[in-house]
């Protein structure tokens, strides 16, 4: 299960991915994908646990829902790449 959580303040957005589900090459995908709106950070943990941190570039960027499109545009990479 993902885990996301909102800091309005410093506008950064952590997300706890379980590599079980998530690829860890679609997360990666996603990742560079976000770089050019976000700085992205990605690291993993002993617990098949994936951490990313987004920070928006700019003010234009919906903190709020930010989590929840990267976890959905994880989803798309992992899904295009079945079919």
């Amino acid at each position: 299960m993902d885990q996301i959580s909102v800091d309005k303040l410093a506008r950064t957005v952590r997300i706890v991915l379980d590599t079980r589900f998530y690829g860890n090459g679609s997360v990666m995908q996603a990742g560079s994908d976000f770089s050019e709106s976000c700085w992205v950070l990605v690291d993993g943990d002993k617990e098949d646990k994936l951490l990313v941190t987004l920070k928006p570039k700019t003010k234009e960027i919906e903190i709020e829902s930010l989590g929840f499109e990267f976890c959905n545009y994880v989803l798309g990479l992992m899904q295009n790449a079945i079919f």
